[in-house]
């Protein structure tokens, strides 16, 4: 740091020096010319007594010049030493007008600076703890849950012809409408996924009569409430929209977030209700065959095989769509 300074330390140091000879050439010249006419001078003890007190008065002159020297650098140096063992918050505050003025201002700014980065440090500390608490923490054993998703038909088709804004708020309301649909049966949602959503019931009873049929009427009451749906995107001026949904029974790996009650969940089942959602026909609900062998035995719902596909033949699935049977 380069600055202009009046009262610089070198021209302190020149001051004491010369203030100190000039007192005491002047003196000794005053004594000097004056020396017959002083009386006090006339005995040789007086004269040494003089001397001894003109060189304490010299001295403490001296100290107190020198003390108002080395004082800022005492700060400083203590100051430093604070600094060393990370007490950042320390402030010299010396208003000097010399280059120990100067270097309290540059260590005080530098004081300042260690200052904010310790607390910008230790707000980061704080996020990564944060994002450490959030790491899903896998539990160690499967369940049988009854696992759903529901996908928004020609989702790239539609999004094409919407503003950005347009597209969150086409998703938001048809992923909210699902979404109360599925609590409204005592599932739980687990996550959006684009323009899906998954869900599930955990730990379902395929033996439970009334389990199984709550979660196909939560499926099917997905599918019948489409004309509401279509009347929330109609005043919101968003076209109307189809889906698929499909649903899979199987066991399920658990991974739960430390800062959220909702679990998220991984395996061959999940994967298996993803990959046969393709191949289900719009407004309409498809199972696995986990779930038919259970269902089959229900005479208020028709269940029909649909045909073989690629995808059934790689992967060996067997699918099968459920509508409710017609009553004449």
């Amino acid at each position: 740091m380069s600055s202009f300074t009046f009262f610089s330390l070198q021209k302190k140091l020149l001051v004491l020096v010369l203030s100190t000879t000039f007192v005491s050439i002047s003196i000794t010249t005053v004594l000097f010319l004056n020396f017959d006419n002083i009386t006090i001078f006339q005995f040789q003890e007086n004269i040494i007594l003089i001397g001894i007190f003109l060189m304490f008065v010299m001295s403490i002159l001296t100290y107190f010049l020198s003390k108002r020297l080395s004082g800022p650098l005492e700060q400083l140096s203590a100051a430093t030493y604070q600094i060393s063992r990370g007490e950042f918050n320390i402030r010299t505050n010396i208003q000097s007008r010399d280059e120990i003025g100067n270097l309290s201002k540059s260590f005080d700014n530098m004081a300042k600076k260690l200052q904010e980065a310790e607390i910008t440090i230790k707000q980061k500390e704080e996020v990564i703890k944060q994002q450490e608490d959030i790491l899903l923490k896998f539990s160690q054993h499967t369940q049988n849950d009854c696992v759903g998703v529901i996908d928004m038909k020609d989702s790239t088709k539609i999004s094409a012809k919407l503003s950005d804004e347009d597209i969150t708020k086409l998703y938001e309301i048809f992923l909210n409408f699902m979404a109360k649909i599925v609590q409204k049966y005592d599932g739980e949602v687990v996550k959006n996924i684009g323009d899906a959503l998954m869900f599930r019931f955990p730990n379902t009873d395929l033996d439970d009569d009334l389990v199984v049929k709550n979660i196909l009427e939560c499926c099917l009451n997905m599918i019948e409430s489409r004309g509401e749906l279509k009347k929330q995107l109609e005043a919101e001026k968003m076209p109307e929209l189809s889906y698929k949904i499909s649903i899979s029974y199987g066991s399920v790996k658990v991974a739960q977030s430390t800062t959220s009650t909702t679990s998220d969940i991984f395996g061959p089942t999940v994967n298996r209700c993803f990959k046969i959602n393709s191949l289900c026909p719009e407004n309409s609900l498809i199972i696995d065959n986990n779930l038919y062998k259970t269902l089959k035995n229900f005479d208020e719902y028709d269940i029909s095989q649909l045909s073989e596909t690629e995808i059934n033949k790689k992967y060996g699935y067997t699918i099968f769509q459920v509508k409710r049977m017609n009553r004449l």
